[in-house]
């Protein structure tokens, strides 16, 4: 594929995914405030302990066959067919699994007497998450991105109906994410014509072993980078309470608005390094894509940082003051994330599964160690000072990695100097805010602006490039 063709395709898949997910993103941002003034911290804390742990066991459930069916539907080396075919069974046998394990899962105090909310979820969202794969993999990614969308209206609604009107709590809140995974499975089974691709003479048992080969180490996989980015809520509900919990995950939301992007950036750049693995420029492509992906990710993770207190004392109920304050570390943890994400694709490419398990658990180890070692000291700003060391060791290690197999030209002295720069806003977010320091970590973003100016304005140029070439072709 010529050069101008690889970035177009990207930049084509990247805006659809985003143009499908804006909406669905914009309301999951606007309506963490309305989760603020109907549910205390503590019911907001358990909430969003069910539903981790829902997160938690979802790859379990479905044996992590939606990384087999993007892998092998893009690659096209197993027919679609057979793919869906072979999914479904194995989804299937996961509800069953989870519903024979009901009194065992009815004993955590975490689940309680949400148990079932908690079963059709796991189901719900197991499937969903497999044959949203297939969606992606079969070029639709219209559907795909509107899928999003749909869940995400459908669980705003509810919840608006659950807590608003009829006052259902913690409830009301966990059925509502269970109806909008169902309708979301409708969603599915329509837009593909789900029925074309099943049959039993589609089964094949050589195709589903190599399946389960490539999906099954990544099931420790998501383990892992479950306790990275999740265990440290269970530590602070032992140590501080579900209070300090619910603070905690307000804190993290507006950060995670640079994953969520990054997220459907993803969605794209998977499919990008899968066709054009065996490209003769592809250490170029690729070292592109990163330098201004990075450049992006850092001055959206600093300017978080610099605008954490006006922005969570204006849009946050009172009761969660406290919840500015680790925002820059965990923006930091974030940036952290998306780079230790991008290289992760290598092992897609090149079928290392076993190798993303292994850097990942690096880094839930190290996560678990300063977790429980900060957090009684530091308390929340403990939790998230611990996330953000363990996803540097994570980066680190498979940045290493990928250049073994892809020799990537890195901006150093920019990266280094972006991350000094962001860690010195981090230092200033451990003392109590002034306009003294509100000023000094706004001159920090601006210094950040400076120092990655070359990496702005190429962008700007591809970006202006691309446009004019629209326009010509209009």
């Amino acid at each position: 594929m010529a050069a101008e063709s690889k970035y177009k395709k990207l930049v084509k898949n990247s805006v659809v995914f985003f143009i499908g997910n804006l909406g669905s993103k914009v309301i999951t941002f606007l309506i963490v405030p309305f989760y603020t003034y109907y549910l205390t911290t503590a019911e907001y804390g358990t909430a969003d302990l069910v539903t981790t742990t829902v997160n938690l066991l979802v790859p379990f459930a479905m044996v992590g066959m939606n990384e087999a069916v993007l892998r092998f539907t893009v690659s096209k080396e197993v027919d679609v067919k057979t793919i869906a075919s072979n999914s479904l069974l194995v989804v299937i046998a996961g509800w069953v699994i989870c519903w024979l394990l009901f009194p065992f899962f009815r004993m955590f105090s975490v689940i309680g007497d949400n148990v079932v909310y908690f079963l059709l979820l796991l189901c719900l969202t197991s499937f969903n998450y497999v044959f949203m794969q297939l969606l992606r993999g079969i070029g639709n990614s219209k559907a795909f991105a509107a899928n999003g969308v749909v869940i995400t209206f459908v669980t705003a609604f509810s919840n608006v109906l659950a807590l608003a009107v009829w006052h259902l709590g913690v409830g009301g809140y966990l059925a509502s994410m269970v109806v909008a995974q169902f309708i979301g499975s409708l969603h599915i089974i329509v837009s593909s014509r789900l029925w074309n691709y099943l049959s039993f003479s589609s089964l094949n048992r050589h195709a589903l072993n190599a399946m389960l080969t490539y999906c099954i180490p990544l099931i420790p996989n998501s383990l892992m980078w479950w306790i990275m980015s999740a265990s440290d809520r269970y530590v602070i509900l032992f140590f501080i309470g579900a209070s300090a919990n619910g603070i905690y995950n307000v804190a993290q939301k507006i950060p995670q608005i640079v994953n969520i992007v990054y997220n459907i950036f993803m969605q794209a750049w998977q499919i990008s390094a899968i066709e054009e693995r065996e490209s003769a420029d592809n250490a170029r492509f690729q070292s592109t894509v990163f330098r201004y992906i990075f450049v992006v990710l850092a001055v959206a993770s600093s300017l978080i940082a610099a605008s954490a207190y006006p922005v969570y004392t204006f849009l946050m109920s009172s009761s969660y003051e406290g919840s500015w304050q680790p925002v820059a570390m965990l923006s930091l943890a974030n940036l952290f994330s998306c780079v230790a994400a991008f290289f992760g694709t290598t092992y897609v490419v090149t079928k290392e599964s076993k190798k993303a398990f292994s850097t990942t658990a690096i880094g839930a180890i190290v996560n678990i160690a300063l977790t429980l070692l900060l957090v009684p000291a530091f308390g929340i700003m403990g939790a998230a000072g611990a996330t953000a060391i363990s996803y540097a060791v994570i980066a680190a290690v498979r940045a290493r990695d990928t250049r073994k197999f892809i020799k990537l030209d890195f901006h150093r002295g920019e990266i280094a100097a972006s991350f000094v720069l962001i860690g010195a806003q981090v230092a200033l977010s451990f003392a109590p805010f002034s306009h003294g320091i509100l000023i000094a970590e706004s001159l920090l973003f601006f210094v950040l602006l400076f120092v990655l100016r070359n990496g702005l304005l190429d962008i700007a140029r591809k970006g202006m490039k691309v446009v004019g070439k629209r326009k010509q072709s209009a």
